[in-house]
């Protein structure tokens, strides 16, 4: 019931931490990277924890310090807030699947940075996409990094640190998967966050992390960090993030961000053809006459270590482009596919099978079969 009685456990004093549990380095760090930096030089230690309203302004003594200045502060909240952590788990699919975990500790909102800086670096790709005809290239990630930092900040403000379990991601090559367990502050309600992008009523779980995170720039204003993570989503091209609905009694806010689907599409036929196809002939059969070719053609594709799809495909592309020039248009004509899959189609087809040949003279990225 604390949650309809304004209750706020990162406002109230913590029972087991004093100003000596926080970093005088940390604090001064934020303090830095704020518009306050200009009015503390000098200070000491207890004078910024007062001036940021740390401590207890009851205790004579000035160490009793609240819950929300051990998770900014301190330089391993999780000792004294259990689960004060954002556990990552990775499930790569792949040639062989492998799961793996990192845990990030420390202040919550250099945990912020540290989740980012890991993610932009191992898990985003971008995709960039040659349109023929068009002088400029299109760009899309498998996952947008503003959607990613909107939600990770929101999960980060909006935890219960109270309920004794760490914020988890989940990531895999079709989705990541931000994980609190508890649901929104009444009024809203999961439903809410899926249909709507402003939340002007929203109240926060931890107040002085949204005001600080706000200080630091992570939030730009409060509210918008849904919407503005819908919105990337969609200026990326990518499908609508969502959160998962559940049972009343299941106390879960979970968003999924689905991967951009012609990211997904490039990867599977990257992936199909890991093992690259050898360029050798095929036993007893010599190229010569057209039938010979063609015979030839079709054992070197149905050879070659891709889908079943993708070889009646390429197949299919020979029987009907035969020795016409031809480029991504041709192929998204002939497949019914989109650009990027005719772009890894070609790729596959001249550095895997080597059976097409660049043209020059023609425009850029024309190309003719050779088989």
């Amino acid at each position: 019931m604390r949650k309809f009685a304004n209750f706020h456990y990162s406002s109230i004093i913590s029972t087991n931490a004093t100003l000596d549990d926080l970093n005088f380095d940390i604090i001064r760090e934020y303090i830095y990277k704020t518009s306050a930096r200009g009015i503390t030089e000098g200070l000491q230690k207890k004078e910024l924890a007062r001036m940021l309203n740390l401590v207890d302004k009851n205790d004579p003594d000035g160490k009793r310090v609240k819950n929300f200045a051990v998770l900014m502060f301190a330089e391993f909240p999780e000792k004294i807030i259990p689960y004060a952590y954002t556990e990552l788990i990775t499930d790569k699919i792949g040639i062989k699947r492998k799961m793996t975990s990192k845990v990030f500790r420390g202040a919550v909102w250099k945990q912020y940075y540290d989740i980012l800086k890991f993610i932009d670096a191992r898990i985003l790709n971008e995709l960039v996409i040659r349109v023929d005809g068009d002088a400029t290239n299109r760009k899309v990630q498998n996952f947008p990094y503003v959607a990613i930092e909107e939600l990770v900040a929101n999960a980060i403000v909006h935890n219960n640190y109270e309920n004794g379990k760490p914020i988890q991601i989940y990531v895999s090559d079709k989705q990541i998967n931000i994980v609190n367990y508890n649901k929104p502050l009444p009024p809203l309600r999961i439903s809410d966050l899926n249909e709507r992008s402003f939340f002007n009523e929203r109240d926060a779980e931890n107040p002085e992390l949204r005001d600080m995170f706000k200080a630091l720039g992570i939030i730009e204003s409060f509210g918008t960090g849904i919407g503005e993570a819908k919105r990337a989503m969609s200026k990326n091209g990518s499908p609508n993030l969502y959160y998962k609905t559940f049972e009343n009694n299941d106390n879960v806010t979970s968003v999924v961000i689905p991967v951009n689907k012609e990211y997904e599409e490039y990867e599977e036929i990257k992936n199909s053809g890991a093992a690259k196809a050898k360029d050798q002939k095929t036993e007893g059969i010599e190229p010569g006459t057209i039938e010979n070719e063609t015979q030839y053609f079709k054992q070197k594709v149905l050879k070659a270590d891709f889908s079943d799809d993708i070889k009646r495909n390429v197949i299919k592309l020979r029987e009907i482009i035969g020795s016409e020039i031809f480029g991504n248009s041709r192929i998204v004509a002939v497949l019914g596919c989109s650009g990027v899959t005719a772009t890894t189609y070609i790729k596959r087809m001249h550095e895997d099978l080597k059976i097409v040949a660049p043209v020059n003279g023609m425009g850029k990225g024309k190309y003719k079969f050779i088989i």
